[in-house]
C-alpha cells in the first residue's frame, strides 16, 4: 500500500490497541448475553420435550445426509451430533457461559473466541426458526473475524500500561471489521430503498415508515407508545438523519480515523435511538461494539471520564502512550497464517454484496429506484459453488434490517373452548393480547416463541408447509393436553382444571391507542377482529 494511503488511513502512526482490547471484551459480554437469554428458553423450544426437539431434528437429517452421501458437520456444523441430549444441551450453554466470562475479562481471548463462535454455531444451527435472525448470524459473522483479531502471542487483554500493538496480520483484520459495520449500516439502508414499489412506498417516496414502526415492530416498549403520539412531520423527518447514517456514514469508514470517529458515533446513536424506543434483544448492543474499532486509540485516551488507571500514562498531547513495538519477524509471521482466513473472509464478504445486489433487480418488480439495483450478475457459477460450500459457518452474511414496512399489526391470539361456544383466551407472555397491558421491557433478552408468533401473523393463516407449521403444532397439541412446557408462554392458564376441549387462533389488528382514548380507557391497545387464523382443532 502506497505510504500516502498508509498515512490517510492511520495519520501519525495511529493506533488500534485499546480498540481491540474493548471490541473483543464486549463480543464477550455480548456473547454472554445472548447465550443465557437462549439457555432459559432451550428446554421449551428444542430439548427433548419442545416444540421443536433437537433429537429429532438431527436424526431426520443426518438419515438424508447419509443417504446422499453428504457431510455431517460439513452441512449441518454442530457439536451436538455428539448428543442431543438435554443435560448435554445444558452443559454446552455453561461451557459457552464461562467462555464469555473469560472473554469479557480479557482472558486467553483467542481460544476463548474459537469456542464461543463454535458453541454459538451450534446453538444456531439447531436452532430451527427460533435461531433464524440476522443477529444471531452477525454474532456469528463477528466472532469468526474475532478470532483473527485476537492476539495469540498473549493470553491477556491489557487497558492500562504498556499494550501490545496489533501486528500486520492483526491490522489486516481491523480493516475487515471496518468493512463488516460499514456493510452492516450500508445494506440497511440500501435495501429500503432497493425494495421500494408503488405498492410499498413507505420508505421512498412517501416516507411514512416511521409513522407505522413504533406500534408494528415485533415487540414494543413503553417508550414506543409515546413516540407514536407524535406529530407525522416528525415521523417523516426521522427517515432523514437514518439514511445519512446508513448511506453516507459507511463510506467515512474509509476516509481516515477522523472520519471514523465521526461513523462511530453517528452508528451508535442511531443503536441508542433504535434501542431506547423498542425490544430488539442483543442487535443494538452487538452493532455498538462493533463501532468500536472505528475508533483510534487517542480518542479513547482524551476522554475525560476514563478511569485514572486507564489513562494515567496519556502524554500530555492527548495521543496516549505508544504501543509495544512489534518485532518484523513477528509481523511477517501474524501475516502468513492470518492470511488465508484473511482471503477467505474478503471473497465471501465481496461475493455476498454483489450477490445481494443483483438479486434485488431479480426479486423486486417495477422499484421505484431501479439505479439501486446491480442489473448484471458479476458472480461466475463457480464463486457460487465457492461460497455455497462455506455457507453452513455463517462466516460472511448480507443484512437488511426493516426491509420493507409493515403497515399493519396483526397477532394471533389463541382461544380454548370446553364447548366449542365459550372461549376464553391466552394472554402470550410478551405480546399485547390485553389491552391494557404496557408494551414491556425484555431486552436485551429475546422471548422467541413471541418474536416467531410476530412473523406468524404476517401469514395468511396456518399452513402445513410454513416454517411455522411445526412449532405450531406442537404449541397448540400441548395446550389441548394442558402441558407445562405449552402454558409456560402463556401469563396463566385459562383451564387450571381440566384442558380445553378445542384451541383456536383468532387474527385481530392491533394498533396503540391516541391519549384521549388512553385517558377515558386505561387501555395501550386497540384492536380490530380479522377472522380466524387457526381454526377450531381438537383432540383426536
Amino acid at each position: 500500500m502506497p505510504k500516502k494511503a498508509l498515512a490517510w488511513l492511520f495519520p501519525r502512526g495511529e493506533t488500534y490497541a485499546i480498540s481491540r482490547a474493548l471490541f473483543l471484551r464486549g463480543l464477550g459480554v455480548i456473547f454472554f448475553i445472548a447465550i443465557l437469554s437462549w439457555w432459559v428458553q432451550v428446554d421449551e423450544l428444542v430439548g427433548s420435550k419442545g416444540l421443536v426437539p433437537m433429537g429429532e431434528f438431527l436424526e431426520r437429517v443426518g438419515e438424508a445426509l447419509d443417504d446422499q452421501e453428504r457431510s455431517r458437520f460439513g452441512n449441518v456444523p454442530t457439536i451436538f451430533w455428539i448428543s442431543a441430549g438435554d443435560a448435554f444441551i445444558h452443559i454446552i450453554c455453561l461451557i459457552g457461559l464461562v467462555l464469555a466470562v473469560l472473554l469479557a475479562a480479557g482472558l486467553i481471548p483467542g481460544p476463548a473466541l474459537v469456542g464461543l463462535w463454535f458453541l454459538y454455531l451450534s446453538l444456531v444451527t439447531t436452532g430451527g426458526p427460533f435461531m433464524s435472525f440476522q443477529w444471531d448470524i452477525l454474532l456469528l459473522e463477528a466472532g469468526f473475524l474475532a478470532i483473527w483479531l485476537a492476539p495469540w502471542r498473549r493470553w491477556h487483554l491489557p487497558l492500562r500500561g504498556k499494550i501490545a500493538a496489533l501486528t500486520w496480520g492483526e491490522t489486516a483484520v481491523l480493516w475487515l471489521a471496518w468493512f463488516v459495520i460499514a456493510k452492516l449500516m450500508f445494506q440497511s439502508g440500501w435495501v429500503k430503498l432497493a425494495w421500494a414499489t408503488p405498492a410499498q412506498p413507505e420508505w421512498w417516496p412517501d416516507f411514512t415508515a416511521m409513522t407505522y414502526h413504533y406500534f408494528t415492530q415485533p415487540i414494543p416498549n413503553p417508550l414506543s407508545w409515546h413516540m407514536h403520539q407524535l406529530p407525522d412531520w416528525f415521523h417523516k423527518f426521522e427517515l432523514v438523519p437514518m439514511y445519512l447514517v446508513e448511506l453516507m456514514l459507511p463510506l467515512f469508514v474509509f476516509l481516515g480515523s477522523r472520519f471514523r470517529l465521526v461513523a462511530a458515533l453517528g452508528f451508535a446513536g442511531l443503536m441508542f435511538g433504535i434501542l431506547l424506543t423498542g425490544n430488539y434483544t442483543y442487535f443494538n448492543w452487538l452493532t455498538i461494539v462493533l463501532c468500536i474499532p472505528l475508533v483510534a486509540d487517542r480518542y479513547w485516551y482524551s476522554l475525560k471520564k476514563l478511569p485514572e488507571r486507564i489513562r494515567r500514562n496519556a502524554k500530555s498531547t492527548g495521543s496516549g502512550p505508544r504501543p509495544n513495538p512489534v518485532p518484523s519477524g513477528e509481523n511477517w509471521i501474524s501475516l502468513a497464517w492470518r492470511s488465508p482466513a484473511l482471503l477467505l473472509l474478503a471473497f465471501l464478504n465481496l461475493h455476498t454484496c454483489l450477490a445481494d445486489w443483483h438479486r434485488a433487480s431479480l426479486a423486486v418488480q417495477d422499484p421505484v429506484l431501479p439505479w439501486t439495483h446491480l442489473s448484471k450478475d458479476l458472480t461466475p457459477e463457480w464463486t457460487d459453488r465457492l461460497r455455497a460450500k462455506f455457507y453452513p459457518f455463517n462466516l460472511a452474511s448480507g443484512y437488511g434490517l426493516f426491509r420493507t414496512m409493515t403497515t399493519t399489526r396483526p397477532e394471533i391470539v389463541f382461544e380454548g373452548s370446553p364447548d366449542g361456544i365459550e372461549w376464553r383466551e391466552y394472554d402470550v407472555r410478551w405480546k399485547p393480547d390485553a389491552l391494557d397491558e404496557a408494551p414491556p421491557v425484555v431486552a436485551p433478552h429475546q422471548p422467541r416463541v413471541a418474536w416467531q408468533l410476530w412473523f406468524a401473523a404476517l401469514e395468511p393463516g396456518y399452513h402445513p408447509r410454513s416454517r411455522n407449521a411445526q412449532w405450531m403444532s406442537s404449541l397448540v397439541r400441548g395446550m389441548l393436553d394442558n402441558e407445562s412446557i405449552a402454558l409456560s408462554f402463556f401469563e396463566e392458564n385459562p383451564f387450571p382444571d381440566s384442558p380445553p376441549k378445542y384451541v383456536r387462533g383468532v387474527l385481530y389488528h392491533y394498533e396503540f391507542t391516541t391519549p384521549e382514548e388512553r385517558d377515558e380507557t386505561g387501555n395501550w391497545w386497540k384492536r380490530e377482529r380479522h377472522g380466524l387464523w387457526l381454526p377450531p382443532i381438537g383432540k383426536n
